[in-house]
């Protein structure tokens, strides 16, 4: 009699078990999310427009001048890259225009209006400033780096940029 009776048990714990999901509620919520998901669509990357071979200018990247530094409030000035220079601007609401290839435009202040030729990389340190640029150093986009938000960055063709100081407005 034990022993039918531990067999019948035996049995009974063996159909319990195999009855029951011994997976936990977080296992099975878990297990959801790799069940019968759908897999999302590929979207295609977007092509990048080609530069204009007119808009490049060439520019030997291994050598770099001295930094040029524009300091101040309120002040129209110009400066001249002639060397793949790095130009840093401190302040605020200045109007600047720099000819020549820079390396780097650093924009420390607001509100700062800057027309360059080009530059391969453009920081800017400060919120609501406006920077045109009108080439392509060696056909590379410029590298955009923004620490704070509210900066522009635009290309204007290089008539525009060339006639800014006239009174006349061309537009291409």
């Amino acid at each position: 009699m034990k022993r039918t009776s531990l067999i019948i048990i035996c049995i009974l714990t063996a159909m319990l078990m195999a009855s029951c999901d011994l997976r936990s509620e977080t296992a099975k919520r878990d297990m959801e999310k790799f069940e019968s998901s759908p897999t999302p669509p590929i979207s295609p990357l977007p092509t990048a427009t080609p530069v204009d071979p007119a808009d490049i200018v060439k520019v030997d990247t291994g050598t770099e001048g001295e930094r040029i530094s524009i300091n101040g409030i309120k002040k129209k000035t110009s400066a001249v890259c002639s060397k793949f220079n790095r130009v840093l601007v401190n302040g605020d609401e200045n109007e600047i225009t720099v000819r020549g290839v820079c390396s780097q435009l650093m924009i420390n202040g607001d509100q700062n209006k800057i027309n360059v030729d080009a530059s391969a990389e453009f920081v800017f340190n400060g919120s609501d400033n406006i920077v045109q640029f009108s080439r392509y150093p060696n056909g590379k986009e410029p590298i955009v780096v923004e620490n704070r938000p509210g900066n522009v960055v635009e290309k204007v063709s290089a008539v525009t940029m060339t006639n800014k100081d006239s009174k006349r407005k061309i537009v291409e």
